[in-house]
């Protein structure tokens, strides 16, 4: 017998929304792989770009965090005594690793979305277009769909540069 709260229909899709400081982040749920606290972070090395958080460790894996606001072109981060860091499966293998952590402003909220639950809004002027797929209006409030793979590509550059990996212990 199927499970209707795990099994979606072929007009919904099962995702999960992460809090920033001033919008939403919309992927695929098999993208998230757990969310922890970003109390153990290790702060980028200098010469590290703004959007390069630092290090963390997540079930014996060093996984490098990033700032998606800063990577997309903000001037601001999250963070506060809400912050979390979703850990997330890497959709590549140019991500320098299975997964890397995107610092967030508090629990990811998984949900299920019909066909119908979205409004496709224009990019913002500040948004890196090679970074955000898409905004989309949901429950009222702007959700951006990132390029998961574009933001893996940025990583990888990053740390075959070496900049980052000074940070590391």
């Amino acid at each position: 017998m199927s499970d209707p709260i795990r099994e979606p229909g072929p007009d919904t899709v099962n995702a999960v929304l992460l809090p920033l400081r001033d919008e939403r982040l919309l992927l695929p749920h098999l993208a998230l792989a757990d969310a922890i606290t970003p109390g153990a972070l290790r702060p980028a090395a200098d010469g590290a770009p703004d959007w390069f958080a630092g290090w963390v460790v997540w079930q014996d894996l060093d996984l490098p965090v990033l700032r998606f606001e800063r990577l997309n072109g903000g001037s601001h981060d999250s963070g506060g005594r809400r912050a979390r860091i979703a850990v997330l499966q890497a959709m590549t293998a140019g991500a320098g690793g299975p997964r890397f952590g995107l610092l967030c402003d508090g629990h990811p909220q998984l949900t299920r979305l019909g066909r119908d639950a979205l409004e496709a809004l224009p990019l913002r002027a500040a948004d890196v277009a090679a970074l955000v797929l898409a905004r989309a209006r949901l429950d009222d409030r702007d959700a951006v769909i990132p390029d998961l793979a574009a933001i893996e590509l940025r990583l990888a550059e990053l740390l075959e540069t070496g900049t980052a990996t000074a940070a590391r212990s």
